[in-house]
């Protein structure tokens, strides 16, 4: 049984393989409609560093190939870059950093595939229906120098540990649920329980506020995933699964 299952994850690996090289992800982006953030005016000084074009994510594998340009809805896309300058305005010597944006819903499920089974398997989703990233209107990201150097948030992007969250209950699309003064008492909070440093604490706000202030909020369990309070269900009725 172990012999089929290791079989079986290799045809796996090699199917993924061969279907992201055979696949011009930028093409099919561009064909549902959505744009490249750089290209937009006032997102010049935003850093690109997709971390599932790397290895440097939780499954250690690179999902994205070629594909490494962060893509949203126009509409999405230009929420990000308000925030950005919302934030070139509080400090200039700071800049957003953009580590995921659209997903296709093929590299979601390959992604589930590897992780089921694992600690893991419970902080992604099965792609059987698609989440806010299979729609582009998620975008995972944190602030930067303008040299390219991260600030410290107490939590590295992938950590699925009590450190990387900004609140402690479950999400809902009421802004009473979801705002400044909800994640303040819930970051400081992890500062007073020993989880991340003050420094960390005030870096997470900052990113927090920039967002909120042009309607991105964060998800509860990761400091990095911003979305809007559109529910998934109308996310569904009117935006395009990105079906490859």
């Amino acid at each position: 049984m172990k012999r089929i299952s290791l079989l079986f994850c290799g045809l796996m690996a090699l199917s993924m393989t061969a279907f992201a090289q055979s696949v011009d992800f930028d093409a099919k982006m561009r064909e549902y409609k959505l744009v490249d953030i750089q290209t937009m005016e006032g997102a010049e000084d935003i850093i690109v560093e997709l971390k599932y074009s790397t290895t440097d994510n939780f499954v250690g594998k690179d999902m994205y190939r070629d594909l490494e340009k962060a893509y949203l809805t126009p509409d999405f896309a230009r929420k990000v870059i308000r925030a950005q300058q919302v934030l070139r305005k509080r400090n200039p010597q700071l800049t957003l950093m953009i580590y995921d944006a659209a997903r296709p819903i093929s590299v979601q499920r390959y992604m589930r595939k590897l992780v089921e089974g694992t600690k893991f398997q419970d902080f992604v989703a099965d792609g059987s229906k698609g989440g806010r990233h299979n729609y582009g209107v998620a975008v995972d990201l944190t602030i930067a120098t303008n040299q390219g150097i991260p600030l410290d948030m107490g939590a590295g992007f992938d950590d699925f540990t009590d450190a990387a969250a900004v609140k402690g209950t479950s999400d809902t699309n009421d802004q009473a649920n979801r705002n400044l003064k909800v994640y303040r008492e819930y970051v400081y909070g992890l500062v007073k329980r020993g989880l991340i440093t003050q420094e960390a604490a005030n870096n997470r706000m900052l990113l927090i506020e920039v967002m909120v202030e042009v309607g991105l909020y964060p998800y509860r369990r990761e400091w990095w995933h911003y979305e809007e309070l559109t529910p998934m269900s109308e996310v569904r009725q009117t935006r395009r699964l990105l079906n490859f």
